[in-house]
């Protein structure tokens, strides 16, 4: 596929789904940008934002095996994952196991509510997403592709809820937060649900099989990105870490130092409020959200803008801030802020020094 068809049709997906999905237009370009890079969407937000509905409808207009999967406590890994089954012939009384696919096995995957469910059972996705493959009862199984997983979850002030663990965090590409929306879209909602035409009441017409998918795919991982740009990435994700670059740690005073070598030290904010910062995934996680995003904006090479748009998404679920950052009301989302203002000046004065 070339760069402007695989361009126009991305566009003109996001376009089929604002015209169906109100008030969450930020949230549909991260969703668009998530399809084109290949990439895992989380979703965060309380009930009834639109985040299932979103996905349900991008399904319709996608011919990608559609699978989804309700979250629930008492939801174990071989639910999400398939069993081997054991089978009998009546006839010849002859046994075998035979595998039995579970719900994972789709080309969109739709983890609603991702949150109620244990670690043990969350975990049953971390190779999925990671290597799309599954392995049960030591025999790996391929997943379709492309393999996507969206995943919707409650915030964590809802009941019933289990934090995600830091490793499946950081297999997400994005996380998006899902906020109400404005008055002018709630307001076009009800005209649409009064007249019979909102979402879900209509069947949609498919426009992009998993051939355009894996088209649109392969084009966004040939955009160009400029060696210069790739250095700012580098240097936005190790200024997340406090005290960058070659931390050492103490197992008696928990303290930690930093060499500081190639001069991508944090700065001083990022040391007084983070635990951990970005790793190594995240700059890989970059680079794909801005070459989807460039695609989709039908530019090409990528810029730092496509960089900084996406910054927040990208790098929000991959900073553990410490509790006296937390107290004081700070956020991932106001330090990703500071910091690109930080690297930003840093870029420049690099420029201007040669």
């Amino acid at each position: 596929m070339h760069f402007q068809d695989a361009s126009n049709a991305l566009r003109a997906l996001r376009d089929q789904l604002r015209g169906l999905v109100f008030g969450q237009e930020a949230l549909i370009d991260e969703l668009v940008c998530c399809l084109a890079a290949n990439g895992h969407l989380l979703m965060t937000g309380a009930p009834g934002l639109a985040k299932t509905t979103l996905v349900r409808t991008l399904a319709d207009f996608v011919q990608l095996q559609f699978k989804r999967i309700q979250f629930t406590p008492d939801l174990l890994p071989s639910d999400i994952t398939g069993a081997d089954i054991l089978n009998i012939d009546p006839g010849s009384g002859q046994r075998e196991f035979r595998f039995v696919k579970g719900p994972v096995f789709g080309g969109l995957v739709l983890a609603d509510e991702i949150n109620r469910a244990s670690p043990r059972t969350q975990s049953a996705l971390l190779e999925a997403m990671q290597e799309r493959s599954i392995t049960v009862a030591g025999i790996t199984h391929e997943l379709p592709k492309p393999f996507i997983v969206f995943a919707t979850q409650n915030p964590f002030e809802s009941e019933g809820v289990f934090p995600l663990p830091e490793a499946q965090l950081d297999r997400f590409l994005m996380h998006s937060l899902v906020d109400y929306p404005g008055a002018a879209a709630e307001l076009t909602m009800l005209d649409e649900y009064a007249a019979g035409k909102l979402v879900g009441e209509h069947a949609a017409q498919p426009s992009l099989d998993a051939a355009a998918c894996a088209g649109i795919i392969a084009c966004a991982k040939k955009i160009p990105v400029d060696p210069a740009l790739l250095k700012g990435i580098v240097m936005l994700v190790r200024s997340t870490r406090p005290s960058a670059t070659s931390t050492t740690h103490s197992s008696s005073t928990g303290t930690h130092s930093s060499s500081g070598q190639d001069g991508h030290e944090a700065p001083d904010f990022i040391n007084a409020s983070v635990v951990y910062g970005a790793g190594p995934r995240s700059g890989l996680a970059l680079v794909s959200a801005a070459r989807a995003l460039a695609l989709l904006e039908g530019n090409e090479p990528v810029q730092w803008r496509h960089v900084e748009r996406l910054a927040k998404p990208v790098l929000r679920h991959r900073i553990r801030l410490n509790m006296g950052a937390v107290r004081d009301g700070l956020t991932e989302d106001s330090l990703v802020d500071r910091l690109l203002v930080h690297c930003r000046e840093k870029l420049r004065l690099e420029t201007l020094h040669g």
